[in-house]
């Protein structure tokens, strides 16, 4: 267990047990690397990395409802995925700004994780990965039961058919590094306090269910939702291995490399179709 202070030997400072050094005096832990903590995970505040998650996963649903009331009066002025468009960048936009304002004091520590090529490189790694498993997943569940892209991509592919160049940089950029901030520097970390198997659990699973539409309204969009969640269990769990092992430059690329993949894909299939 990950939780609790520990006291500076020759300041006599608490502070958190993850940390390896003293805050106060910057003394070193000798202790450190017998307790085995994971280096490449970023250690904030738990109740930081707490706090990241719920700006992320109730963040984005409130600024969702506040965006959706700002649009009321202009809704006869704009296509729905023009609205959608809207809505999104004011959600992602302002989760960012609040992620950042909690993280603000904290960001030197950050600088060791995303000043090296490495990480970036094992994240393109890691982002070709991801869509190979999902790719071969697809190909196993569209045989056992043939079907289209669930309600999540269905939107996603319309707004970026519309606002193609924003798409880019909202999807494809902001909407991984929120959702990385949010699952894994945030759920991820807070839970691996604990144990390293219920971080791995907990988060692949709420990562796959945060894709899924409850309110699908009919058995065979149920269906559709149901095909499609093993791709996004698969997902979020090599996104968490790549956080894990790597650390957040890495998994952070490897989500922006499958995001922009999906967008160039949908280009491709229109240019084809």
């Amino acid at each position: 267990m990950l939780f609790g202070k520990k006291i500076c030997s020759k300041c006599g400072s608490n502070y958190d047990i993850v940390e390896s050094t003293c805050p106060v005096c910057h003394e070193r832990d000798e202790n450190f690397e017998s307790l085995g903590i994971p280096k490449q995970i970023i250690w904030l505040p738990f109740y930081k990395q707490l706090l990241l998650f719920i700006i992320g996963f109730i963040g984005l649903n409130i600024l969702g409802i506040i965006a959706e009331l700002f649009a009321i009066p202009f809704k006869d002025n704009f296509s729905e995925v023009g609205l959608t468009m809207f809505m999104n960048t004011f959600r992602y936009v302002g989760v960012a700004m609040g992620m950042g304002f909690l993280i603000w004091n904290h960001w030197p520590r950050f600088k060791e994780h995303f000043n090296r090529a490495f990480p970036y490189l094992i994240g393109l790694a890691g982002g070709a990965a991801v869509i190979g498993a999902q790719v071969f997943i697809n190909m196993i569940t569209n045989a056992i039961y043939p079907t289209s892209v669930n309600e999540n991509q269905t939107l996603v592919n319309s707004v970026i058919d519309a606002f193609p160049v924003l798409s880019i940089f909202l999807l494809g950029i902001i909407g991984p590094v929120v959702e990385e901030f949010t699952y894994r520097l945030g759920l991820f970390s807070f839970l691996a306090r604990s144990k390293k198997w219920i971080a791995y659990l907990v988060t692949t699973i709420v990562f796959a269910f945060i894709h899924f539409n409850f309110f699908a309204g009919n058995l065979d969009a149920y269906i559709v939702e149901l095909v499609n969640l093993p791709s996004y269990i698969v997902a979020g769990f090599l996104f968490c291995l790549w956080y894990d092992k790597f650390g957040l430059a890495s998994s952070i690329t490897a989500h922006c490399v499958n995001n922009l993949y999906s967008i160039l894909m949908f280009f491709v299939l229109k240019l084809i179709n």
